[in-house]
């Protein structure tokens, strides 16, 4: 069975280092079953700190731990080892790949090993810290005349996700009719929600008149929101003609990408706002996820010249798709770095057109990609002999749960916890797969290249010891196969967790 967890107000792992004689806070868990006519967070974490004041605390001794029921919620308490919860030999370098070998991102091991034995496995660990620090950046992007910072929901649904995000004041890009209606059941207001996508919802009518802003990612789209609203404002998604992606598969911009309004058809895209009198008040581009900054700022300034064609335009649109470097040798954005030329741009835009144009950013990845570890088992270990062989880990979680390593060869860090909740004091060489009948659910391939498998240097491993997979915050429990017949594994459920 599945969960996901939620952690809330986690205690900085700096914090207790600098007191290494007192005990680091206590961990519990909470089952949102109980909990699920909660409207908020704020409210969710007020019923949370009433359980955790009725249960005793779990005795002082290193993976200790206490499970009680407490309102017909259960709770686990469990006090964790010392230290930061690091794979083997933190900063060793790993011979197969020249990289360091990953750690933990937010738990300790001991708390890798409390999620299980509480909730078992795979689970999804979201650290609620991090995705406010992240939603408080992406509010910090430069800008000239004004911001909104709408999150990608399409990254991930999870409808306590968007409830934290709607408290931080960030509004919503939605992929589908049916996001829509899934933001709204979080909170969102209509008026706060934009939808640009590659299905037009045939109810697009109904979701127009109660508020929600629609971008026309195509002619036909813009011929059908013309013909039900003659007269009404619009948001016109283009191809600007560049893509930048991490991979070809999240690449949305240029001729190989079928997003957005080929920049060469924008006579067409006049006419049709002409023959319907729509008012056209934003512009949108996206081209890739992932992609360069500097391809990223030159389409920006792309993006503004399609806001000249269109004096009515006030704002601009630039999507999202800012780098996230989930490995230890991989890169992050910095939003303050790319967005001042952008905010430049538009500084210009104002004195050769006497517009002040408004700032939208549509982040998914930024926000949550090292937000959520997953806590799996190794459920088996086989072996293809030492001549050109390799030892395989299989673990009870896959492509099901994970599937950017088998679609993109997403590289994500694999941390060695062992069945005690300990860190593994000797290192072996693993390729990691899933529990699917399909070769293609590989979660080491080779950088770049889906088809092709690699071993991973990390702790060494059994059978019904945990594997953490980081860097699952973005776009896996979002494409997780929730109801997959075909591997004949059971649905998850959502599930909070509050780290306190």
């Amino acid at each position: 069975m599945l969960h996901h967890l939620f952690a809330i107000n986690r205690t900085p792992i700096a914090a207790t280092r600098a007191a290494p004689h007192t005990p680091r806070p206590p961990v519990a868990f909470l089952d949102p079953l109980a909990t699920s006519s909660i409207a908020n967070p704020a409210e969710m974490s007020a019923v949370a700190a009433s359980l955790v004041v009725s249960v005793r605390a779990a005795p002082a001794r290193s993976g200790a731990a206490k499970i009680s029921q407490t309102r017909a919620t259960r709770v686990v308490r469990a006090i964790p080892p010392t230290g930061r919860g690091a794979s083997v030999v933190p900063n060793a370098a790993s011979s197969d790949t020249g990289t360091a070998i990953e750690q933990l991102q937010f738990l300790t091991p001991n708390e890798a090993k409390a999620v299980r034995d509480e909730f078992g496995t795979p689970t999804y660990v979201y650290d609620l810290n991090r995705l406010e620090e992240q939603a408080s950046k992406a509010l910090n992007f430069p800008n000239a005349f004004g911001l909104t910072v709408r999150y990608a929901m399409k990254a991930s649904p999870n409808a306590a996700i968007l409830k934290v995000f709607r408290k931080k004041g960030l509004n919503i890009d939605a992929s589908s009719g049916y996001e829509v209606y899934r933001a709204v059941k979080a909170g969102f207001e209509y008026e706060n929600i934009s939808l640009s996508t590659q299905e037009f919802p045939s109810f697009f009518a109904a979701l127009v008149e109660k508020g929600l802003k629609i971008n026309a990612c195509s002619l036909s789209q813009l011929e059908q929101f013309g013909k039900a609203f003659p007269g009404k404002e619009i948001g016109l998604r283009f191809n600007p003609g560049l893509g930048s992606g991490g991979t070809g598969k999240t690449n949305v911009g240029g001729p190989s990408s079928s997003f957005g309004i080929w920049h060469e058809l924008l006579p067409e895209a006049k006419a049709l706002c002409e023959k319907y009198e729509l008012n056209v008040v934003r512009i949108h581009t996206h081209i890739g996820s992932g992609s360069d900054p500097a391809v990223w700022t030159k389409t920006s300034g792309m993006s503004l010249t399609l806001c000249k064609e269109f004096p009515s335009v006030k704002t601009l649109n630039l999507g999202g798709g800012y780098k996230v470097g989930r490995m230890a040798y991989e890169k992050s954005t910095d939003l303050q770095i790319v967005g001042a030329p952008v905010k430049e741009l538009f500084e210009q835009y104002k004195k050769d057109t006497g517009t002040e144009l408004h700032l939208e950013i549509e982040p998914g990845t930024f926000l949550l990609a090292n937000s959520c570890s997953i806590v799996s088992t190794v459920q088996d270990k086989v072996t293809t002999g030492t001549d050109g062989g390799h030892t395989f880990l299989k673990l009870d979680a896959g492509m099901t749960e994970v599937l950017r390593p088998s679609l993109y060869a997403a590289q994500h860090p694999l941390v060695a916890v062992s069945a005690k909740g300990t860190s593994p004091t000797t290192t072996e060489k693993y390729v990691v797969v899933g529990h699917c009948c399909e070769s293609g659910d590989l979660m080491t391939p080779g950088p770049d290249d889906a088809e092709s498998i690699a071993e991973r240097t990390m702790g060494a491993l059994e059978i019904g010891d945990i594997l953490v997979v980081e860097g699952a915050g973005a776009y896996c429990a979002g494409m997780s196969s929730k109801n997959c017949a075909y591997c004949a594994f059971p649905k998850f459920r959502h599930c909070w967790a509050r780290l306190l």
